[in-house]
């Protein structure tokens, strides 16, 4: 087993946007050894492309680590990581390597008894009015087994709805695809940084959604369970 932790010289345990070092310890000696040490800074990045690429540049360190522990993590940097495999581990305060132990053992459970939620939209106001909504941030942040192509294209694809609210981090790569193929519009209203009101409503209302429940549901792996994918 391997598990990576960002952290800084006082072995403060960092949000993922913060510089420091992250470290990737192993078990394999039947004990937590740190094997790697990589400076990290996520602190300025020109651009996309470079926000991208210094990612990219980590994960290509951690040969077959997939689990990175740190205080907080925003939208886009868990949708890119999740893409990359790896999955994030929330601490905060002081690391000692005891604590892998404890990721390790709550990782084993979450493994042996996956935590299986159904989770949708709620209606908002009457069934005639038509009109729902579902707060991602706080529904994939809550629960890491859940992710947004699960709770939102089954919903998409057998409700009759005029208007669905959804409050998200950032519009996983999906989206489009699915928009298009469900004949949907969409309406994008970023509230503050990293957080978005998204309407989507159809783009001619019929109450005869046949034609959504005959399309194929895409494959559901490799979506973000955290903060809106």
């Amino acid at each position: 087993m391997k598990i990576a932790v960002f952290i800084n010289e006082q072995s403060q345990i960092l949000p993922f946007n913060s510089s420091g070092i992250v470290e990737i310890y192993s078990d394999d000696a039947s004990t937590w050894e740190c094997i790697n040490q990589i400076p990290f800074d996520m602190t300025y990045q020109r651009d996309l492309a470079d926000f991208q690429l210094k990612i990219n540049m980590l994960i290509s360190e951690f040969e077959d680590c997939n689990l990175l522990i740190i205080e907080n993590i925003k939208g886009l940097s868990s949708a890119l990581l999740q893409e990359k495999g790896i999955g994030v581990w929330k601490l905060s305060g002081l690391f000692l390597p005891d604590l892998l132990d404890y990721v390790n053992k709550e990782l084993v459970k979450a493994l042996i008894k996956p935590e299986k939620k159904n989770v949708s939209p709620l209606l908002i106001g009457c069934e005639q009015d038509a009109e729902y909504e579902i707060d991602l941030v706080s529904l994939l942040g809550e629960n890491s087994g859940l992710n947004s192509m699960d709770i939102l294209i089954p919903f998409m694809k057998e409700t009759h709805f005029k208007k669905l609210q959804i409050r998200c981090s950032h519009l996983p790569k999906w989206f489009d695809k699915v928009l298009e193929s469900f004949q949907l519009a969409l309406e994008l209203v970023e509230v503050e940084p990293d957080l978005f009101n998204a309407t989507v409503s159809p783009i001619h209302w019929s109450e005869d959604i046949r034609f959504r429940q005959s399309i194929p549901m895409p494959t559901m792996g490799g979506c973000c369970s955290s903060g809106g994918c």
